[in-house]
């Protein structure tokens, strides 16, 4: 089956384009939780440097696409002209197939999420009655390039950031996570790298 994909475009200048790919994704992963759609996430203007100020849809299923893209935030931040939607269209047969991992991994490298796991691992230990004595090995890991997108939790209200790197691959797969993305294990989705 081919696939399609709509795109959003942030049209204020200079706005916060990881706060709206956020509650985009936050719009997205509702819907995927709802009906059993499955819809990847593209940014077109992505670089190393800047995720862009687009984000794509991906997915087999055009009547999920166009119910989706009738979402209400989606059609007030339109109608308020601070986004742009484009129709949907057939993914071009010649655009190059990415994977755009949610690599979970990637927080655990920074120090709030080290103090985070370290005071869960103390308070694991003395439910257990023993006492904590933390421990340090360095690590040398090499990090490739990734971006950051800050997510309000609607389940739990606790916002957390979706560490997102970009791998080229060439298989088209279509299993993603409720957020439109691969991961590191399970899911393998991949999207078309919707460059204009």
């Amino acid at each position: 089956m081919s696939r399609a994909y709509f795109t959003i475009t942030y049209l204020p200048e200079n706005c916060d384009v990881t706060l709206l790919a956020g509650r985009c994704i936050g719009i997205l992963h509702g819907f995927m939780n709802k009906r059993s759609s499955n819809i990847g996430v593209s940014f077109p203007e992505w670089t190393d440097k800047h995720l862009g100020n687009q984000i794509a849809f991906v997915s087999e299923d055009k009547a999920a696409l166009k119910n989706l893209s009738q979402q209400n935030y989606f059609e007030m931040m339109a109608h308020d002209k601070l986004f742009e939607m484009s129709a949907i269209k057939p993914v071009p047969v010649d655009a190059p197939e990415v994977q755009i991992i949610r690599d979970q991994s990637l927080g655990k490298l920074f120090m709030g999420e080290k103090r985070r796991r370290m005071e869960r691992a103390k308070r694991r230990a003395e439910a257990r009655g023993e006492e904590y004595i933390p421990q340090y090995v360095p690590n040398d890991t090499e990090i490739s390039t990734f971006h950051k997108i800050p997510i309000a939790s609607k389940s739990n209200q606790n916002d957390f950031v979706l560490h997102l790197r970009l791998e080229p691959t060439n298989s088209i797969q279509n299993t993603y996570n409720s957020y439109g993305f691969a991961t590191n294990k399970e899911y393998k989705g991949s999207v078309p790298l919707l460059t204009f």
